[in-house]
């Protein structure tokens, strides 16, 4: 059943966010400054950071998908993920330049049976820090789309997906593609389709932007879990990544501190991406 979405947890620690330290203008729980996200996201493409270039050219794919599709036959597929979190910040800051009068985000949210409650948390903040019309549909995918699809007036036309190049399946997709034969029709955005895990950690990290917590922990998490996430599922199907073990052996390290990205997906099982 399609409902707006406002899922109550049981009570997290920051509301399932990063505990790190983040930029104190993003710690609200209330709504954004939309423009002070599109100075700070805008600055960062302009400067002389090596990751400026990849900002820059992922701002011009959602401002051509904006003047193509237009504000209301666009929207966003947001799961909590590290790639849809940055996804997420880009898109509200091209929406800041292009609609200052006009900032609420059309976004689904595709549930998994037995998903964290850390995300869940998350989500629900995101959704009231950006402002989201967010509609949470349970999967599998295919499904879900065509609901989110058929409840949604107008229609939409575009959708912004954070899938990587190294995410299944992704290897021969652009910026702009249609969906695949027998799925519901529209256009896949993929602004960051190019960007590396070194690039998406990147971002978050040097802009200090608010991150589910479950990236973060190293050792045993303080929800009474070992927990060492690179890439998040539901609970059935994500581990501790291998990968991140302390060289003690006892616990793991943050997902920031992967060193080969090719492990990524490590501990996971399935195919959902985040």
């Amino acid at each position: 059943m399609t409902a707006n979405y406002s899922i109550q947890t049981t009570k997290l620690n920051n509301d399932g966010c990063t505990t790190r330290q983040v930029d104190p203008v993003l710690e609200t729980k209330d709504k954004y400054d939309f423009g002070y996200i599109e100075r700070t996201v805008y600055e960062f493409a302009d400067s002389d950071d090596t990751l400026g270039p990849q900002v820059k050219e992922a701002l011009s794919v959602i401002e051509q998908t904006y003047k193509t599709y237009g504000l209301d036959a666009t929207a966003l597929s947001f799961n909590g993920g590290k790639d849809c979190t940055v996804l997420l910040h880009l898109v509200v800051a091209v929406l800041s330049r292009l609609h200052k009068d006009r900032q609420h985000l059309r976004t689904v949210f595709v549930t998994c049976p037995n998903p964290f409650p850390h995300v869940d948390a998350f989500v629900n903040v995101c959704t009231r820090r950006y402002h989201l019309d967010c509609i949470a549909i349970p999967g599998p995918m295919r499904p879900a789309l065509q609901e989110f699809l058929s409840c949604s007036s107008p229609s939409p036309k575009a959708i912004f997906v954070g899938i990587r190049r190294n995410d299944p399946y992704a290897e021969t997709l652009t910026h702009f593609n249609k969906t695949d034969k027998g799925w519901p029709d529209f256009m896949r955005v993929h602004p960051i389709i190019d960007w590396t895990y070194k690039d998406i950690w990147g971002f978050l990290l040097k802009l200090r932007i608010p991150y589910c917590s479950l990236y973060d922990y190293g050792g045993v998490g303080k929800e009474g879990c070992e927990v060492g996430y690179t890439s998040l599922g539901s609970m059935e199907n994500t581990h501790p990544n291998p990968q991140l073990r302390n060289e003690s052996g006892d616990g793991f390290k943050p997902a920031y501190m992967l060193q080969d990205e090719t492990y990524e997906r490590c501990g996971r099982v399935g195919s959902s991406v985040s």
